[in-house]
């Protein structure tokens, strides 16, 4: 059997030699569609099928707190977790985590990385163990600040520390501040958000040096931690659940003010590996869409190379025959024809994963621009390589059945009488291939709708109103809790970057804000209203912001009523806030907001002085929220602010010189990653406009398959009716009649490719209704322009077959007959 198979693969290799030009041919096409699947898959891999490296993932679960009305799966506040740790009969660990960006200095120069803060039991929870050194101690996480230990994740260890095999108890600084590595985590794991890729973790009694923010660590109502427990021998999950609910239910009978709606809820593990069930539900379904459009792209490839090898196997219908004659089986030629076609497929495959090289960095540059790095690693492993290996033979098996089969159909016999190719087996191969560009091109036209649904819709998020006016914008965030500055410090360097930012050459107008609309990340806060009696389980929870002086002119906000924040508002001047149109109407309905009092940050209690125009703060496409905006200078301290300038001219030309300034202000912060308005805001518009982007490319590599195709099937026709068309010339046609006629063949294929294209189209673009704004599914001026550009397409891939048959010679063909 196997020298046999050696055979034909050496047989096949012959084959293949022998017509380079078409083997090339459909090895580039098909190693574009093998390639396109394999960037994606390589994606999809990274997100949502690499393991997350620890023991007996099965028992572990996720504990997210609800909130009547607000999120299903939200972070949970550390007295609460303390109370359910205690108190829980079910978990055998339940062990806290949050993440943050932090400033790592060991060798070089601070870099921000992505640090995780862990409870001391989180790698016994999950059951990892350091590959050096030791896990953290419980009385490492005991008492707030005492305990600075770090354990370092294999890649930084490898990557900014060489492996070093001493590291354990020498001191890096994590956001300039000392700690003690004690372990280096074993190679792979990297956290529990795929997305994500932690450098470091350190012990949560460390949250006030580690952490950029400082969470309000003894509330009940500053959820900022993340749960995840291993539930106890012979605990099913539902039972688990039952009994977190009465605990959740006692936990609001002792806290009423402050427990009151809340409850727990348990999920896989895998459910959150991006950040949250609702994330990581999201995600499979945009890579759902995405690998269905590039299984389309290899199919149509399939279909291209099919029609290219029905021709070559119509040309060796006597070579069959003669086989046949002499006692080959006919199970024994199909599987010589397959063979050839999977040892094109796997040249292909090679080819492939060069493409697929490619397109990966393709699709790390559609990553947004962050202050915080994100995990952008998309490696060909084994998974990847076995998938294309895959997907090379099925490609090859799919690619070669219809030829086979056709070459293997019955009265073989008569190819042996045969000096060419009969005119039933040319019309009956030219079915067969017509057949294959009518699936391409129906193919093309439902990947060409749904990418002219998806860019409607994009146009249509785009158009949105965001509420603010900041064209030539440029944003720098600024994190001083990546250096060790008190209060004192930490605003006289607000004021100094401000002052001196505003005075150079080129800046129109700057300010600084706690967030940013539609920024990656924004402030909620409650909030208290006097003569507001909220409803039974209604949450005062708004959006929050602090901004200094200059604001709201240099964003181009409105302010509709009252006055702005500006000089005035210093620490010692009254405490005064502004809120936009929906606060407005939900807490006054009908009335000026303006001289109206709210209670906040810190229990201050702040007067409305202004109300500002409603914009979008999380998403484009979700209603305004309520939005509350008070002085930087009288609201809580945040350590993390962002610089926003308004500039005359081009905005990247201020970049270098907002960055030099930063770095003369601030030596020992990292360099920060400055970026324009447009892409900072990049995370508003992502979740639709990569999916667009990729469907489109897609979509027109699926177009250009189908163009070749039909070109393909065009020439091998005309050139299989060289006498038909030599014999109407020299019996009076002329060459514009004979064009026509072509054209027309073409026309008829290109209408019926594009009649069950609709139909197939009609069909696949509702799986896109999720990502859609005010565009139909069905939309008819979308269908309409694709179904004429395949229609041209067509022409014009038929026109040069054509032009070819109207050159025919009436003499030659004549002496032929």
């Amino acid at each position: 059997m196997i020298r046999s198979l050696t055979n034909d693969l050496r047989y096949a290799a012959r084959m293949l030699r022998r017509g380079p030009g078409a083997t090339l041919a459909a090895v580039i096409v098909m190693a574009l569609g093998i390639g396109a699947n394999t960037a994606i898959f390589s994606l999809v891999n990274a997100l949502l099928l690499q393991p997350l490296n620890v023991t007996q993932q099965e028992r572990l679960m996720s504990a997210y707190t609800s909130q009547v009305g607000g999120r299903l799966h939200g972070n949970t506040s550390y007295p609460d977790y303390l109370d359910y740790k205690e108190r829980n009969d079910v978990f055998s660990v339940l062990a806290a985590h949050t993440y943050s960006p932090m400033s790592l200095r060991g060798v070089g120069p601070p870099r921000v990385v992505m640090g995780q803060l862990v409870s001391w039991d989180y790698f016994l929870a999950l059951g990892v163990e350091p590959e050096l050194g030791r896990s953290f101690l419980p009385e490492e996480d005991e008492t707030f600040g005492t305990h600075p230990v770090a354990i370092l994740s294999h890649a930084t260890w490898e990557g900014q520390f060489g492996s070093d095999p001493t590291i354990v108890g020498a001191t890096i600084r994590i956001n300039d501040y000392p700690f003690t590595v004690i372990g280096v985590a074993p190679r792979g794991f990297t956290g529990l958000v795929t997305a994500v890729e932690p450098a470091l973790w350190a012990p949560l009694a460390m949250a006030e040096r580690a952490l950029v923010y400082t969470p309000n660590i003894q509330s009940r109502i500053d959820p900022w931690l993340q749960l995840v427990g291993r539930l106890r021998p012979g605990i099913a999950v539902s039972g688990a659940q039952a009994a977190l609910d009465v605990l959740a239910t006692n936990l609001a009978l002792e806290y009423p003010a402050l427990n009151r709606g809340k409850g727990i809820v348990l999920e896989e593990l895998d459910s959150g590996r991006l950040s949250t069930p609702e994330a990581t539900t999201a995600t499979r379904t945009v890579m759902a869409i995405l690998m269905g459009v590039v299984g389309f792209v290899l199919l149509i490839a399939c279909l291209n190379v099919a029609a290219v090898q029905l021709a070559r196997t119509s040309r060796r219908r006597r070579e069959i025959a003669l086989r046949q004659a002499l006692g080959a089986s006919r199970w024994r030629i199909l599987r010589q024809l397959l063979v050839e076609s999977v040892a094109l497929a796997l040249v292909a495959g090679a080819v492939g994963l060069w493409v697929a090289a490619l397109a990966i960095d393709a699709l790390q540059a559609l990553q947004p621009q962050t202050e915080f790095p994100l995990r952008t690693q998309l490696p060909l492993d084994a998974r990847v390589l076995g998938f294309t290996l895959l997907l090379a033979m099925t490609a090859g098996v799919l690619s070669g059945l219809a030829p086979a089969l056709q070459a293997l159909r019955p009265n073989q016999s008569a190819a042996l009488k045969e000096q060419g190719i009969s005119l039933s087996q040319g019309r009956s191969s030219a079915r067969w291939q017509s057949a294959l560009v009518v699936a391409q091109i129906a193919l093309s036209l439902a990947l060409l709708s749904g990418a002219g649904l998806l860019m409607r819709s994009l146009h249509n998020e785009l158009s949105i109103d965001p509420g603010f006016d900041l064209r030539n914008g440029v944003v720098v965030p600024l994190n001083l809790g990546f250096g060790q500055h008190d209060e004192a410090e930490g605003e006289a360097l607000r004021k100094e970057l401000l002052d001196r930012a505003a005075a150079l050459p080129g800046i129109e107008s700057a300010a600084l804000t706690a967030f940013i609309p539609l920024g990656a990340i924004h402030g909620h806060h409650d909030v208290y209203v006097e003569g507001y009696e909220p409803a039974p389980d209604e949450l005062m929870l708004v959006k929050r912001n602090m901004v200094s002086a200059g604001y709201f002119e240099t964003m181009g906000i409105r302010v509709l009523s009252g006055r702005a924040i500006d000089q005035r508002d210093t620490e010692d001047a009254t405490p005064v806030a502004m809120v936009n149109e929906t606060m407005a109407r939900r807490f006054w309905p009908g009335r000026d907001p303006v001289g109206r009092s709210v209670q906040a940050d810190l229990g201050i209690t702040y007067t409305v002085i202004g109300m500002i125009e409603d914009g979008k703060y999380a998403s484009l496409r979700g209603p305004s929220e309520p939005y509350l905006v008070l002085p930087m200078t009288q609201g809580e301290y945040v350590q993390r602010v962002n610089l926003v300038v308004s500039t005359r001219g081009d905005p990247r030309e201020a970049i270098e010189s907002l960055r030099s300034l930063v770095q003369r202000i601030a030596p020992g912060l990292p360099s920060p990653t400055i970026l324009t308005m447009p892409q900072y805001l990049q995370f508003s518009v992502g979740p639709v406009k990569g999916p667009t982007i990729l469907v489109s490319a897609f979509g027109l590599l699926a177009l250009l398959l189908a163009s070749v195709g039909l070109y393909g099937v065009m020439y091998r026709s005309v050139t299989q009716r060289t006498r038909e068309f030599g014999v109407r010339l020299a019996l009076g046609a002329t060459e514009h009649g004979v064009v026509k006629m072509v054209l027309r063949q073409g026309l008829i294929t290109s209408l019926i490719g594009v009649g069950v294209g609709l139909l197939l189209a009609l069909a696949v673009t509702r799986a896109l209704a999720s990502l859609l704004l005010g565009v139909s599914t069905l939309d008819p001026v979308v269908f309409a322009l694709v179904s004429a550009t395949m229609l041209a397409i067509g022409q014009l891939a038929s026109y040069l077959p054509a032009r070819f048959a109207a050159r025919t010679d009436p003499v030659t063909t004549l002496r032929a007959e």
